[in-house]
């Protein structure tokens, strides 16, 4: 699991720096987990001040690993140095939550230091996770450190930059050293002591770069570092002066080091020996004098020895000084022996010079079943080198667009933007307008990304590129869908499917036919699709997709109990599934714990859900699940954190287009944060412009969305009861071509509403009477509690208190049980009028206080789950779990999990 970064003997300066180091490793011993990025040009010391570091400090648990510049494209390399655990990761977001394990197994036994060194020759996809878990820490025992050139780079993740960049996160750039500091190096390393002029001369060349310096200093005479008529060499003499050391080794030691350069270190001893036809004896002979030279280092892993290079400039200097010719033949040697398929593909890439087209068609053979696995890190990077060895024209441009794919679905959007943007000239059009518009709809731009697809399709023509087709076809088919327009959902969403056979694996395609049947009034038809399906909990991966959307329908029909188990379901099987599915399963699942009343899990899942695509680059969801979590923290009275999740909803780049779905999930998010806080007249003019669309807009179809029973009731509380009558009849007349109980409910409460502020007694109470009703059959807490808040306002005020105290009260526990602060504390004042106490029921918030996290976190321990399986569960740390539970402990008066068990589930 650790790499050791050994000490060097020549380390001077950098005193504050290591001062501050050691005293964030202080606070992470302390339980406040602290993140340092270390930054500066090659050379400067990152690596050697982090080194001193460890070795100073002692650390005794330290998880390392750095990049490299020619393994940059193997996927999660430095992450299984970091963990080595042997295991296979699925996508970033499931290698993520497995350091997070690591780390936890770790910090049982103390404070960690986790090091990543050279994160900009790290992989993408270890970068990925590493940002999904340092995103998580919050009572770890941990002090990551990360040595990069530049934080700000444009070419790291966009997630890992965020991370970085946080306000939290200590940021150390390092200069050269001082003229002092130079003068005592010089002396370290055996020097006599430098004149001042030469010194000066020294420091002013090298800018006081202490890799340069020690170059120069071991490499040059006195003569010439102290003649100022004599110009000394440049800095990049450094590769020069490793070859030269090189040059004055041994055959079998000059073998033996090209060959770990070729491997990429830490490598096996015997590995490397074997590539470079060495014999037990040379091996040893050859390691020793690499060793004294400075050009390896050695490491025991267990009973195995590891080679490595003390710099990565070393071994930059070292591979590239091999020459063309011997690379080739080393990369050439190693593919036939290399362990897996995957490896031996990597080093015929790197010894294949220009064009070939064999080895680019075994590339994208051995990709396409990867792809299906989900296995997208490895697709993406043997498509994106198929397509490079392709020969120029038509299939390489087509392998390209296969490594967008690729990328797209393992959640790395940055880098399919840049793949897109270097698409090469002989991409067929149809192939190269789908890749921009697809990247175009993950990005949030659905109208500009559905028309670039329509653009696609036309250029495709009839039957030109079948595969092509359905593949344009499914991602107008989900572009449509997020656009609204259902009807042309399904008719994409059913082109592809007959282009595709329909069949498993397909990614979104299934889900988003479903879905477009249900918002077209198609839902029975839909339902009938799925019933191959077996029982929830044995449904496959490969059909999870279907789940999903059967869980929806489900949910839009209000069976609510059996959507929310299918959509539970889909949720687990869809934790090693691929970043996007992953994120919208959770969206769902948090969609229905809301309408079930379940608003604890909800919270969690939907604020879950929104840092996952944060963390998989999925804007595409955004307007969606952060609307849906401002609408829960609305209802629970968190209005700051709510108005946070619409701002950001609100940011959707297509959000101004006043038919698209990013539209209507912030505006619906907007208007009920105003209706709450006491605003309609703010809700009216956010909602107002929804009524423009036609009724076969998404937004307006039954069971699925509530909107206009909000503006209706904004309306009346402004006293426009004209327009708030139009608003109802259109939804009551869409609510009965439905059928679903929960709009209906709705309908009658308005109406209830619309007939009190009319003073129309006897036709308000039928319809307040007729809404509980469909309230009850629905199974919808919250549309109940409403309508029996609303009747008992009417009836107060009318004077029936008697009558009135008994909706009141029934409204009062159902709020209580929701948590839904704004209208318990409406609900009281209503009761008190009547002359009524809460008799003894919990203040509010309920709970005894606790937040969302923190009741989520106590109700699975409360099922018995160890800390780490909770961990497990909600995707934290298990500092993290133990932090939410001592806090939960402390506000419910308790010390032990019994007394948890019994606190939880007596609610």
């Amino acid at each position: 699991m650790t790499e050791q970064l050994g000490e060097q003997g020549d380390f001077v300066g950098r005193k504050p720096e290591s001062a501050l180091l050691r005293q964030l490793y202080g606070d992470a011993g302390a339980g406040r987990p602290r993140l340092v990025v270390v930054e500066g040009p090659a050379g400067i010391g990152k690596t050697a001040l982090v080194r001193r570091f460890l070795a100073e400090s002692a650390a005794p648990r330290v998880m390392s690993a750095g990049g490299a510049e020619n393994e940059a494209t193997l996927p999660y390399g430095v992450l299984g140095r970091l963990v080595d655990d042997g295991r296979g990761y699925g996508d970033p977001l499931a290698a993520g939550s497995r350091l997070l394990e690591a780390v936890g197994e770790l910090q049982s036994r103390g404070p960690v230091v986790l090091v990543v060194d050279d994160v900009h020759w790290a992989d993408a996809p270890s970068l990925y996770a590493l940002a999904f878990a340092l995103r998580r820490l919050r009572a770890d025992q941990l002090l990551a450190v990360l040595t990069v050139r530049n934080a700000d780079d444009r070419r790291l993740p966009e997630g890992l930059r965020r991370v970085l960049a946080d306000d939290t996160t200590v940021r150390m750039p390092l200069g050269g050293l001082t003229l002092p500091e130079l003068t005592e190096l010089a002396l370290r390393i055996g020097r006599a002591p430098l004149p001042p002029g030469a010194a000066a001369r020294l420091h002013a060349h090298t800018r006081g770069n202490p890799l340069h310096c020690r170059a120069l200093l071991e490499q040059l005479p006195d003569a010439v570092l102290g003649d100022t008529a004599t110009p000394l060499p440049a800095p990049h003499s450094y590769t020069l002066f490793v070859l030269d050391r090189l040059a004055h080794c041994a055959r079998p030691t000059r073998d033996l080091v090209g060959a770990a350069g070729v491997l990429g270190t830490p490598c096996p001893l015997d590995a490397a020996a074997r590539l470079a036809g060495l014999g037990d004896d040379e091996m040893l002979a050859g390691l020793d004098e690499a060793v004294a030279h400075g050009l390896l280092s050695e490491e025991r892993h267990g009973c195995a020895t590891v080679v490595a290079f003390p710099h990565p400039l070393v071994r930059a200097a070292v591979y590239h000084g091999l020459g063309p010719v011997r690379r080739t033949e080393l990369h050439t040697r190693a593919a036939e022996t290399a362990d897996g398929e995957f490896a031996r593909l990597h080093h015929r890439v790197l010894a294949a010079h220009g064009p070939d087209a064999r080895l680019a068609a075994e590339l994208a053979d051995h990709a396409r079943p990867r792809a299906r696995g989900g296995l997208w890190a490895e697709a993406a990077t043997l498509l994106h080198d198929a397509s490079r060895l392709a020969v120029p024209g038509a299939e390489r441009g087509r392998l390209a667009v296969e490594a967008v794919e690729a990328l797209l679905m393992d959640g790395r959007v940055d880098e399919a933007v840049g793949l897109v943007e270097a698409l090469p000239a002989g991409t067929p059009p149809a192939a190269r307008r789908y890749a921009e518009g697809y990247v175009a709809v993950v990005q949030g731009h659905n109208s500009r990304g559905a028309t670039l697809l329509d653009e696609a399709w036309r250029l495709d023509g009839p039957g030109a590129d079948p595969a092509l087709a359905a593949r344009i076809a499914a991602r107008l088919a989900y572009a449509e869908l997020l656009r609204g327009h259902g009807a042309l959902a399904r008719e994409w969403a059913e082109t592809a499917l007959r282009a595709s056979d329909g069949g498993s694996g397909s990614g979104l395609l299934r889900y988003c036919h479903l879905i477009a049947l249900g918002l077209s009034g198609a839902g029975e038809e839909g339902l009938a699709r799925t019933d191959g399906l077996p029982a929830p909990a044995l449904v496959p991966r490969e059909d999870a997709d279907l789940l999903l959307g059967r869980g929806m329908l489900h949910l839009w029909s209000d069976r609510l109990a059996v959507g929310h188990s299918e959509l539970q379901a889909a949720t687990v099987v869809l934790r090693q599934g691929p970043g996007p599915m992953r994120v919208l399963a959770v969206t769902l699942l948090g969609q229905a714990e809301y309408r079930l009343g379940r608003w604890d899990e909800a919270v969690t899942h939907l604020e879950f859900a929104s840092s996952i695509a944060i963390d998989g680059s999925q804007v595409w969801f955004a307007p969606m699940l952060h609307a849906e979590a401002a609408v829960v923290l609305t209802a629970r009275g968190d209005f700051d954190r709510a108005a946070g999740h619409v701002r950001i909803a609100r940011a959707s780049p297509d959000h101004t287009d006043g038919t698209d779905s990013a539209h209507f999930h912030a505006a619906r998010a907007q208007a009920f944060l105003a209706t709450v806080r006491g605003e309609p007249a703010e809700a009216v003019a956010v909602l107002r412009s929804l009524t423009a669309c036609d009724l076969t807009h998404a937004v307006n179809a039954p069971g699925c969305f509530l909107w206009r029973d909000l503006l209706a009731d904004a309306l009346v509380a402004c006293e426009a009861y004209d327009e708030a009558e139009a608003v109802l009849a259109v939804f009551e007349e869409l609510a009965l071509a439905g059928g679903c109980h929960s709009d209906l409910s709705a309908v009658c409460r308005v109406r209830g509403n619309l007939h009190a502020a009319r003073h129309e007694p006897k036709a308000a109470q039928d319809a307040y009477a007729e809404g509980i009703e469909h309230a009850v059959r629905a199974g919808y807490p919250f549309h109940r509690a409403r309508a029996e808040l609303d009747f008992g306002v009417f009836l107060r005020r009318a004077g029936r208190r008697t009558t009135a105290k008994q909706h009141l009260r029934e409204a009062r526990v159902l709020l209580a049980e929701l948590g839904a602060v704004p209208f318990l504390r409406t609900c009281d004042r209503e009761l008190a009028v009547c002359g009524v106490r809460p008799d003894g029921a919990p203040a509010s918030p309920p709970r005894d206080g606790l937040t969302p996290q923190e009741h989520a976190v106590a109700q699975l321990a409360a099922t018995g789950l160890t800390n780490r399986q909770v961990a497990r569960e909600l995707i934290l740390s298990v500092k993290t779990v133990e932090y939410h539970l001592s806090h939960a402990y402390a506000k419910l008066g308790i010390g032990s999990r019994m007394g948890l068990v019994e606190q939880i589930t007596s609610e």
